[in-house]
């Protein structure tokens, strides 16, 4: 129990640190530019909260509900909607700021995850080296695939195709779809014995398996100069944003249920009831931190990455949403007009609610019937992938939105 425990205020205090960075790169790039900054909040602005101190013209507040944070900037929205206070506090007459500064400013937060996950995947690979997740077959979608026929099982891990070596699903999947109706050879493991098996890949290069990682994950020791060692780390993090975006785009997709053929074995996809927000996390996370503490280095690379891509959805109320109406500012050279842009941020805020509240739902079904019990490492490392943790961050509130 004090394990367990312990691993929950590891989750917690991670989380506080990822949305104190986000804040931090509004609030540092709005006081380069003078921008007004009366409230520097960590919680959502609901309810009670405590004052503790003053700073740099920003009272800094700590509110009941902590899961997430704000930064309230005024001067970031349309400066004709001029208001005399926000947060119960006065503002100073307010300044006209080119848009580019603006757009600057609503872009800081990402900016700083996206900076603040590079710089943990450089500590990574200095300090543990990089992960190889290993290929194992998780399932076979029926009996009659050409890899179920060949005598692959569920748990089998695969070493090497040919002569190349397999470190991860990706690996596999990539050299199998250069390979189309080509003889190949399965290098497996089995219950510690090696394994060969022979198949021929179908006409778009696949055999039928399902692939995860091994049961542990194993860390390759790399070396270079601070050049090469930078950018590999950039890479690996463009490739690990760039599977989480596929794995999110397939949630968004499938909200509209696909008719599948007819006599095809039923698929599962993601859809809407994979979208989890913190308390899935801090579940994840905290068997992470009991099972493999290093672990964790990735699990909030993901994390944080996972922050910016939603933040930078085109949504009211979140950073994506400014960008957008800045946009449009800019392509029209004027504001959108006040009444119809506080409508679509009324509505927009509205939508956000529904959808925390959908994933609280979700949060708390998965704890109950135990979807959140990761068995491997690997598990747990797609599920930090697969998180939306859009409550956790709403950002840089203009007054129209209060």
């Amino acid at each position: 129990m004090p394990e367990k425990a312990f691993a929950i205020f590891t989750m917690l205090a991670i989380l506080s640190i990822l949305i104190i960075v986000h804040e931090c790169g509004h609030f540092l790039l709005a006081r380069l530019f003078g921008f007004q900054t009366p409230v520097f909040g960590f919680g959502l602005p609901f309810g009670p909260y405590v004052s503790i101190g003053r700073r740099w013209k920003t009272e800094f507040r700590i509110y009941a509900m902590v899961l997430g944070g704000f930064v309230a900037i005024p001067e970031l929205g349309d400066e004709s909607n001029v208001s005399e206070e926000v947060f119960g506090l006065k503002l100073e007459p307010f300044k006209k700021f080119p848009i580019w500064q603006r757009m600057i400013v609503a872009f800081a937060g990402v900016g700083f995850n996206i900076l603040f996950a590079y710089l943990v995947m450089l500590v990574m690979l200095y300090s543990i080296g990089k992960p190889i997740p290993g290929a194992m077959v998780t399932a076979l979608p029926s009996e009659t695939t050409i890899a179920a026929r060949a005598g692959v099982l569920p748990k089998d891990e695969l070493v090497s195709i040919n002569d190349t070596p397999m470190t991860s699903p990706e690996d596999v999947v990539a050299y199998l779809g250069g390979r189309k109706n080509t003889p190949v050879v399965l290098h497996m493991v089995r219950a510690g014995k090696p394994l060969d098996l022979p198949m021929t890949t179908n006409d778009e290069g696949r055999v039928g398996m399902q692939l995860g990682g091994t049961e542990k994950t194993k860390y390759e020791k790399v070396e270079g100069s601070p050049l090469q060692m930078a950018g590999m780390a950039a890479g690996e993090l463009s490739s690990k944003t760039w599977g989480m975006m596929q794995a999110m785009g397939g949630m968004f997709a499938n909200l509209v249920p696909k008719p599948q053929p007819k006599g095809a074995p039923p698929k599962a996809q993601p859809g809407i009831q994979d979208f989890h927000g913190v308390l899935a996390v801090i579940k994840i996370g905290a068997d992470i931190a009991q099972q493999d503490w290093r672990q964790l280095y990735m699990f909030t690379i993901l994390i944080s990455m996972d922050l910016a891509i939603v933040n930078l959805l085109p949504w009211p109320a979140l950073d994506g949403g400014h960008l957008a109406f800045m946009t449009i500012e800019a392509i029209r050279r004027r504001p959108m007009e006040e009444k119809f842009q506080g409508e679509i941020v009324k509505w927009g805020f509205l939508s956000l609610l529904a959808l925390m509240v959908v994933v609280m739902v979700n949060d708390v079904t998965a704890l109950v019937t135990g979807k959140l019990d990761m068995k491997s490492d690997k598990d747990k490392e797609k599920g930090a992938a697969t998180q939306t943790v859009a409550p956790a961050a709403k950002d840089t509130p203009a007054p129209e939105t209060k």
